[in-house]
């Protein structure tokens, strides 16, 4: 028990020395349970070692490696992804402290993770270059899970560059994509039918998600906003006025309201 309160002490000091020096910290665990802390990697020629140079493990031998980052964390993630207003400050908080270490995808660990939130906000601040080179990240970690999400935001970015018949080839070899997120794997169905003049299809596929996940913050705008333009394109300006006077009193100031006021206009 004072071993592991030590590590962790030491693994907080690093994490507070790394506010000046580097930008991270890494609590490094290879085979048989060893663990030590890092300021930062330090690897050559396919060997770790620790920070005063004495000692080195084989890469092979790394069972995982915990970033620690001394202005970010998961749950600040997570929270800051919730405002809208915040998506723009987390895309650049994730370059700074995430951007300098995603060289090290090959380690097993909990990068992928900080990974899956960066291609998150670059889907939705529209920051598709970048989103699409995130995505090539996540497919080399040995992570199903993520890559599979990885996958599924590459069939929306494809749909937004009206590349809809890619999208569905991609979205198509995604087996059981609703395992992986059921919200977004029917929002991407709504979204081809869409696309496709499939109105009554895309309307079930929204109206699946804002039944059954009117709580959930990143998926309920979108199919919202996919509802109100269904009943534009099929010519019921009536009901999408009244569905995008939901978007701007639901999500003021976002591109969810600035799109509900332009269908609006559009409705008069």
């Amino acid at each position: 028990m004072r071993r592991i309160h030590l590590y962790g002490a030491l693994f907080l000091g690093l994490l507070l020395s790394a506010a000046v020096h580097a930008q991270y910290a890494a609590r490094i665990t290879v085979s048989g349970g060893n663990t030590f802390v890092a300021k930062e990697l330090n690897i050559k020629n396919g060997r770790l070692y620790t920070d005063t140079g004495r000692a080195a493990s084989s890469v092979s031998m790394v069972k995982e490696v915990e970033f620690r980052f001394p202005g970010l964390d998961l749950n600040m993630c997570e929270n800051m992804f919730r405002s809208f207003s915040s998506r723009k400050s987390l895309e650049g908080l994730l370059e700074q402290y995430v951007g300098p270490v995603k060289q090290y995808t090959y380690l097993p660990g909990n990068l992928g993770e900080y990974l899956v939130w960066m291609l998150r906000v670059q889907f939705w601040n529209g920051s598709y270059t970048e989103a699409n080179q995130t995505i090539e990240l996540l497919r080399d970690i040995e992570n199903t899970t993520q890559q599979k999400i990885a996958d599924l935001y590459y069939c929306l970015i494809l749909i937004e560059q009206d590349r809809v018949e890619d999208a569905k080839t991609v979205f198509a070899r995604i087996s059981d994509p609703d395992q992986y997120s059921q919200p977004m794997a029917e929002y991407i169905r709504g979204r081809i039918a869409l696309e496709e003049g499939a109105y009554r299809q895309a309307m079930m596929h929204a109206a699946e998600i804002i039944a059954f996940y009117s709580r959930d913050v990143e998926w309920m705008p979108p199919a919202t906003a996919l509802e109100a333009l269904i009943y534009q394109r099929t010519g019921q300006l009536q009901k999408a006025g009244i569905v995008a006077d939901e978007l701007m009193m639901a999500y003021p100031g976002s591109q969810w309201s600035r799109l509900g006021e332009k269908i609006k206009q559009e409705a008069m």
